[in-house]
């Protein structure tokens, strides 16, 4: 797409975001963060919007407009980038309202943490297994559409991203999968979800990972955001959120990509 294209898209995403927030605001929600200054106010503001426009509507549109990373240009730090910026924008805006404590402000209080952790690995099993039929009741559809297989199936490759980062050593691999599901549920589930909604959470969370432009993996990430947005609803405890998110990633990272990889090869 042209560059005007992705601009817009940009803009439409923004958009969006901008009326969950208009929305939240008008409910109210905002007032238990504090913020007892007007400045304090505006810059806590200033940062959610650029957080949300790097990490959100950005990837949204770069996805749509089938734009991915060169894989030569990928390093450690870009890797961990967008999760540095997440928790430099919670740290700043808990720091700015100072109402709460930490663990009320991320949603950590519980009292059983061993069973919602637990409770929390069952959940990313079980989700991941939606996800999976989710997706291949979807490619049957397509191929139903598509006359019986003649057109290729949506997302019947893996992004160059993803090859390259299950090619990481393990270490790197394991640092990815505990960074994504600690800080990713902090901010989508902890801090976004009570602000605007789940379902807004959902669609910003899945819209978060858009870079990838790949429609069936995007399919699968809004089934496994669900799950973590209504985990997270019923609990009121961040902690099952993030063990599932963890086991979801891990069977991604160390099971099935390996294994796709390894029969694309083959054949």
């Amino acid at each position: 797409m042209s560059s005007l294209a992705f601009v817009l898209l940009v803009v439409a995403g923004s958009l969006g975001i901008l009326l969950s927030f208009v929305q939240a605001r008008s409910r109210a929600v905002f007032t238990e963060d504090g913020f007892e200054e007007p400045g304090r106010r505006a810059v806590a503001m200033g940062l959610l919007a650029g957080v949300l426009l790097l990490t959100v509507a950005i990837p949204f549109a770069g996805g749509l407009a089938g734009s991915q990373p060169e894989t030569k240009e990928l390093s450690l730090v870009s890797v961990f980038a967008v999760h540095g910026m997440l928790l430099f924008f919670l740290a700043c805006y808990y720091a700015l309202s100072g109402r709460r404590s930490v663990t009320d402000f991320l949603r950590l209080r519980t009292d059983r943490p061993g069973t919602e952790l637990a409770r929390g690995v069952l959940i990313g099993v079980a989700g991941w297994l939606v996800t999976i039929v989710t997706a291949m009741v979807l490619v049957g559809l397509w191929y139903l559409v598509a006359h019986r297989g003649r057109a290729e199936a949506p997302g019947g490759s893996i992004s160059p991203t993803i090859v390259w980062l299950v090619s990481r050593p393990l270490w790197v691999r394991l640092s990815i999968v505990v960074s994504a599901m600690v800080v990713e549920e902090f901010f989508f589930r902890s801090f976004l979800q009570p602000r605007v909604g789940a379902v807004a959470a959902t669609l910003m969370f899945t819209a978060a990972h858009g870079a990838y432009g790949q429609p069936l993996m995007l399919v699968g990430i809004l089934v496994i955001s669900t799950v973590l947005s209504f985990t997270f609803a019923r609990s009121k405890s961040v902690l099952p959120c993030i063990a599932a998110h963890g086991v979801f990633d891990a069977i991604q990272m160390f099971v099935i990509i390996p294994w796709y990889l390894s029969q694309a090869s083959a054949t």
